[in-house]
């Protein structure tokens, strides 16, 4: 992040609404969430040089003012090609107030489904902003054009933010404000979530991974319609008021009950149950965590300014505010006298590192093989959802697992959309995959790469060579289709036929046999469509017959003039077609449209009978290989046998 500096000049063009939100007052402090809107992107980027930036006001506190500035060329020289974002003061008031940070980029429709993730946060880099007068901070080096513009945050030519802000003012701890009054909703999930340690009250049990959970019948009944349907219908499990869920796991089953009872994960059992292992906090800093071999955690970390600092971990069971109520947490007294307290919280460790006399810093850290971990956690409580119908857990899990794309868990990310066939899930883990060639690379390198399918990977590269943001639908009347209707699907690839689905506006995930059947759905039903129009169409009326009577001005020609005339009339051929009987207007249509589908219905069984012919040869030759390999399998056997024999003594080697 960008450290502190002198603001450079402005300009307010694209300055419209005022976008200031009502700050939420609470017990412990000013929280404020804004959705901001710049317009006139690439007009701006064209016009303003390096170092300016466009404001757009963000709240007012009495008798504070805070702004947003962005500059869409960077905010120094070595920033050029990124766009800085920065948090401003408008005030003229003394103190320094610092805040709690973070700006994510949206799509211009501000989904909270948006591709690629682009965001910065304060929790990440381990310090908050420090905003005094005349001083601003933020990000210099927020986000790079070109990913913005290759997963379409740019497409409306505006860039969308969503701002928070947690400021702390000066004296603001001086300040007594009323005391924060517990939700009557939230209460009500605190209490039922007690339910799940009082067994004596339960009616059913839940059994998986070896554990039993006990549950209550009703509460199953009311959140889940699989759930309802299953005791309800006097099915062996509510006879016998014990559930088997062999396809779960225990932490899994732990966590989706939490979610039933309360609406949330907070307080389930956490997927990580070691804080061993590098956590990488600021840029490059880190620090280690060790266990040893009796147990015990050391915490550790190496800087140029303190050498190595270390100290021994101890469970506590205070649960700072890091790491919130019923986190695991250590703390540790380390060598140069400062005190750490470390919280495990959904695959992160969160810690406070004090000083004496000096104010405790806050880091958020992360391990990469533990966000994998949590990223199959997350996909296995989202297979559960799918598996009871839960449709707001299912939600809860899309949107966690898109908060937390990684080059590391992108591709598993990648994986378990494209298993539970979650479309905006894995079009946001494509965006991100395909963001740029670096990024791309680095996800190769993952080992969750190597467990993605190779229909995958082939839709991976598709995406990354033709992305979203670059393909134009063809008109009707500019160019045809570059996979026709009239070709047989079976013969394409699978990349190939996601661009038929695309171009045809149909899904493109699923499997090869996914990908034939809507195909050949949208074939059919482009054929039955004229045929239906023209049923509904009126039969052709005949066409008028005409009689040709001797104008009253012009006398009848002789008999001898007429009969040449008439000669050559009937010698012409033009006449003879004329003369000889006409059929019914549309007749002549109707039976080529009726021809040529049954010429194409035709080719389309000859093309379907040399697949079907091609496959029995196919498995033929299968069966003649699997009947080659027993064969070898059994003279192999037999000679195993002939030369333990020979060894033993009790056969003459040949």
């Amino acid at each position: 992040r960008a450290g502190q500096a002198q603001p450079g000049g402005g300009t307010d063009g694209m300055r419209a609404v005022d976008h200031r939100p009502r700050p939420k007052v609470q017990a412990a402090g000013v929280h404020v969430a804004a959705d901001l809107r710049f317009e006139r992107f690439e007009e701006q980027l064209a016009g303003l040089p390096v170092g300016q930036h466009v404001m757009m006001p963000l709240f007012a506190f009495h008798p504070y003012e805070f702004a947003v500035g962005m500059y869409p060329n960077g905010a120094k020289e070595e920033c050029r090609g990124w766009v800085s974002i920065y948090i401003m003061r408008q005030d003229q008031t003394e103190g320094v107030v610092t805040a709690e940070c973070s700006i994510e980029a949206l799509l211009p429709e501000r989904h909270s489904m948006h591709a690629g993730h682009v965001s910065r946060s304060t929790n990440k880099d381990g310090y908050p902003l420090e905003l005094g007068l005349g001083v601003y901070d933020g990000w210099k080096r927020f986000a790079q054009l070109e990913d913005l513009r290759r997963q379409g945050f740019l497409l409306d030519d505006a860039l969308c933010l969503r701002v928070r802000l947690v400021p702390s003012f000066p004296g603001m701890d001086r300040v007594s404000l009323a005391p924060q009054r517990t939700a009557p909703v939230e209460a009500l999930a605190r209490s039922l979530g007690t339910l799940l340690t009082s067994p004596t009250a339960s009616d059913i049990t839940l059994c998986a991974g070896g554990e039993e959970f006990p549950a209550h019948w009703s509460l199953l009944a009311c959140r889940s319609p699989v759930f309802k349907t299953m005791l309800e219908s006097g099915m062996h499990e509510a006879v016998q008021r014990r559930v088997e869920i062999p396809d779960l796991d225990a932490v899994t089953v732990s966590r989706f009950l939490r979610f039933l009872y309360t609406g949330s994960i907070e307080g389930a059992r956490e997927l990580i149950q070691s804080p061993a292992g590098r956590w990488n906090y600021v840029d490059s800093c880190f620090y280690e965590v060790l266990e040893g071999s009796d147990g015990q955690l050391t915490w550790s970390e190496t800087t140029e300014a303190k050498g190595r600092i270390c100290g021994d971990l101890r469970p506590t069971t205070k649960a700072g505010c890091s790491g919130g109520e019923g986190a695991m947490a250590w703390s540790a007294l380390l060598s140069n006298g400062a005190t750490i307290t470390v919280a495990l919280q959904d695959g992160k460790l969160l810690g406070e590192y004090k000083e004496k006399d000096a104010e405790v810093v806050k880091t958020e850290a992360h391990n990469l093989d533990a966000e994998v971990r949590v990223t199959e956690g997350w996909g296995n409580l989202l297979r559960a959802a799918d598996k009871y119908d839960l449709k707001d857990l299912t939600t809860l899990c899309e949107e966690a697992m898109q908060a937390r794309l990684l080059v590391c868990n992108a591709a598993a990310i990648l994986r378990i959309a494209d298993a539970t066939g979650r479309r905006a899930l894995k079009a946001a883990a494509l965006a991100y995959t395909t963001a740029n060639e670096g990024q791309m690379r680095q996800v190769q390198q993952t080992r969750a790469f190597d467990g993605l399918s190779r229909e995958l990977i082939a839709e991976l590269y598709e995406v990354f060579f033709n992305p979203p943001g670059k393909r134009k639908r063809p008109r009707p009347d500019e160019e045809a289709r570059e996979f026709p209707d009239v070709q047989d699907w079976l013969l394409l690839s699978n990349a190939e036929m996601r661009r038929a689905c695309a171009e045809r506006d149909l899904p493109t995930g699923g499997d090869r046999a996914d990908l034939v059947a809507l195909l050949r759905a949208q074939t059919r039903e482009e054929d039955d469509r004229p045929r239906a129009v023209a049923a509904r169409l009126p039969p052709p009326s005949p066409p008028p017959t005409t009689t040709t009577t001797s104008s009253s001005s012009s006398p009848p020609l002789p008999p001898s003039s007429r009969k040449p005339l008439a000669e050559s009339q009937a010698a012409s051929p033009a006449a003879k077609a004329a003369a000889a009987p006409r059929p019914e207007a549309g007749a002549g249509a109707a039976k080529r449209k009726r021809r040529s589908d049954e010429e194409r219905d035709a080719r389309r069984r000859e093309r379907a009978a040399e697949a079907a012919q091609k496959e029995a040869e196919l498995e033929v030759a299968r069966a003649e290989g699997r009947r080659c390999q027993s064969e070898l399998e059994g003279l192999f056997a037999e000679r195993l046998g002939l030369e333990q024999a020979i060894a033993g003594g009790l056969a003459e080697p040949l």
